[in-house]
């Protein structure tokens, strides 16, 4: 027996050796000719060039038809979706609702909440995503019914479509999963409740998480908190100023921002003390809160003095950003009296901390404001300079500047001449739409975005919107896009990251190279000519993002070409890199990384990239650190850190 039963076991062995090792049919590869047909189709914005690889015999080929379809965001589109909601591949089905959620017309609610019982457990979390982006609160009741699901996954989706949709008939499950046992709901939860206001219920059980173990549930506990606009949560947000974690005490400061108490004295002085924090951005954002709490407290002198004098202490901080909002606030309390004070900022060797400073210039009484910031128009002046103080011109309405301004409009630089345009729109000067209609005419064409976006504006106000429209269809905007495609052009990039050394440390990013090929191409071209060696990072907002990528360092400018969005169903999650827009299809060059999760803008924005190494360090950079070089990266992704 034991040599009959040996011999077969090693036969059954050798049977499963030789099933295993048998050549296994691979999957079809994605023809070649309807990637490449599917790519240019989605490049063009040609939705009949895409209409018939919806039916294409391959499950890959109509998965990515969806996508392209979605990324055209055309509601004439919806109704050759919707059968694909249906398909037997789970990745069809997929690519059909996030689309379905890109495009956001209503009349695909009933056939996506049809989706809510698939069989395949991320269309179902697709699905309730989608319901949340189309804003019908006729959702709200199946959507509420995953706040119960046993999978976190779709406990979490469902809490961040109820904040999409805003319905306050939702606040008692709510309510009532604010204690789920995953903190990953627990704070999208508290993010679903910010756009409910009702404090009598809410403030109680917010601030309950003021004292969570996770610092992101701590962090929206506070934001919610300041959501409320109720005095009563004050008390709460106060312990969260000294919070070892940057985005609670920021979260924090900011929400007692949005609560009108002219009573409390106490927020002087809190707040105050935040600006003795070791973290530059806790110092910028509590000296934003403190000029802007003190001019609200009812005129109580003794927290007006403290206030000043903590703000004086810290024109000289080490940060340029905290060095212009101390400014500025002071301006804004006790306005003209303390101009000599703050000069030294308006004069600062940092534009972040001048122009920071020089907002502050609008609370003035006298007819100070005008006559210093038309000085600063000067064309040797900074860029960012001049455009800021054109922009503060318009806000104040300055009459004696309007010949400045319109001369402005055929300035040498496109960016300058739109915040002209903007100034003189916010002012109704008519007489200079024949001016900004030749530079519209002139150099739109090959304008950044922004510029252009800002002098076509200026004209709908000044001259009505079909005279702007058309002369924006007379003169479109140069894309990137070639007028012949390389014949690799739907291949995704070989490079697999960046190492980006800035003056604050390294942050290397794994891009996303099949998620937004085009987008991860751009960047690749522009970092190897040099583009962004030596540019500044010219946006931070604190617990939100840093930004770069604009080589006139304003936040308006770019390469002169925008290329299209490749919106994907990546989320922003913290160390998520973004391309900056000013609409649909305006990005170029600038990008953000995400401090940390920023839900709204999922399916807003190019996600390309993510960090892998060096957050920490895109949690310390400030306004005005430099980008050293750019360094690509190619070989096997399985190189990086987390794959």
């Amino acid at each position: 027996m034991r040599a009959g039963g040996d011999a077969l076991s090693y036969l059954a062995l050798l049977a499963l050796l030789v099933a295993h090792a048998a050549p296994v049919a691979a999957a079809p590869a994605f023809p070649e000719a309807a990637a490449r047909a599917i790519a240019i189709a989605e490049d063009r914005r040609q939705f009949e060039g895409l209409k018939p690889y919806l039916r294409d015999p391959s499950p890959a080929v109509r998965a990515r038809a969806a996508l392209a379809v979605g990324r055209l965001q055309d509601s004439t589109t919806v109704r050759d979706l919707l059968p694909l909601l249906g398909d037997r591949a789970a990745e069809v089905r997929r690519e059909a609702a996030f689309a379905l959620g890109q495009i956001g017309h209503r009349s695909a609610r009933e056939s996506i909440e049809a989706r809510l019982v698939d069989t395949d457990a991320e269309t179902v979390e697709l699905a309730i995503e989608a319901l949340g982006k189309l804003g019908d609160r006729a959702a709200t009741r199946r959507v509420v019914d995953f706040l119960s699901d046993p999978a976190p996954a779709r406990r979490s989706a469902a809490a961040v479509a109820l904040w999409r949709l805003a319905d306050s008939t939702a606040l008692d499950v709510l309510l009532a999963r604010h204690s789920d046992r995953e903190p990953e709901v627990r704070w999208r939860v508290l993010y679903a409740l910010e756009k409910i206001v009702a404090p009598e219920r809410i403030v109680l059980v917010a601030a309950a998480h003021l004292n969570a173990y996770e610092p992101v549930e701590r962090a929206y506990a506070a934001r919610t908190l300041g959501r409320q606009r109720s005095p009563r949560a004050l008390t709460y947000l106060f312990q969260s100023f000294g919070d070892p974690e940057v985005a609670v005490a920021v979260n924090a400061l900011r929400a007692i921002q949005q609560i009108d108490d002219t009573t409390c004295a106490r927020c002087g002085r809190m707040t105050g003390d935040a600006l003795a924090s070791d973290h530059p951005y806790v110092r910028s954002v509590a000296a934003t809160v403190l000029g802007e709490r003190a001019t609200t407290s009812g005129g109580n002198d003794l927290v007006r003095r403290a206030v000043a004098d903590s703000l004086r202490a810290h024109l000289t901080d080490p940060d340029a950003a905290t060095r212009g909002a101390c400014a500025r606030s002071l301006l804004r309390l006790h306005r003209d009296s303390v101009l000599a004070v703050v000069r030294p900022v308006l004069d600062d060797a940092s534009v972040y901390a001048r122009v920071g400073a020089m907002a502050g210039l609008t609370a003035l009484r006298s007819e100070t404001p005008a006559r210093e910031l038309r000085s600063r128009l000067e064309p040797r002046r900074d860029l960012l300079e001049r455009m800021t103080a054109a922009d503060l011109l318009g806000e104040i309405k300055a009459r004696e500047a309007v010949e400045v301004l319109r001369a402005g409009v055929a300035d040498s630089s496109m960016l300058f001449a739109a915040s002209c345009a903007g100034a003189l729109a916010a002012m109704g000067d008519s007489a200079s739409v024949p001016a900004l209609a030749a530079a519209y005419a002139a150099r739109a064409g090959d304008a950044d975005a922004d510029a252009r976006i800002a002098v076509r504006d200026a004209l709908r106000d000044l001259a009505g919107r079909a005279f702007a429209d058309s002369l924006e269809r007379a003169h479109p905007a140069r894309n990137a896009a070639p007028a012949q495609y390389a014949a690799d052009f739907a291949v995704p990039p070989a490079e697999r990251g960046a190492i980006l050394h800035t003056t604050a440390g390294e942050i290397e990013w794994e891009f996303f190279g099949r998620e937004a090929p085009q987008t991860v191409k751009n960047f690749v071209r522009l970092a190897r000519r040099g583009y962004f060696d030596g540019l500044r990072v010219h946006r931070v907002v604190p617990n939100f993002v840093i930004q770069d990528g604009d080589p006139t360092g304003t936040g308006s400018g770019g390469p002169g070409y925008t290329i299209r969005c490749e919106y994907n169903r990546l989320h922003y999650e913290p160390g998520m890199v973004g391309m900056a827009l000013s609409g649909k299809d305006t990005g170029g060059s600038q990008w953000f990384i995400t401090h940390s999760p920023q839900p709204h803008l999922d399916g807003r924005y190019t996600i390309f990239a993510r960090v892998v190494r060096g957050l920490d360090v895109a949690r310390n950079v400030v306004q005005g650190d430099r980008i050293e070089r750019v360094e690509i990266l190619t070989g096997p992704a399985s190189a990086i850190p987390g794959r």
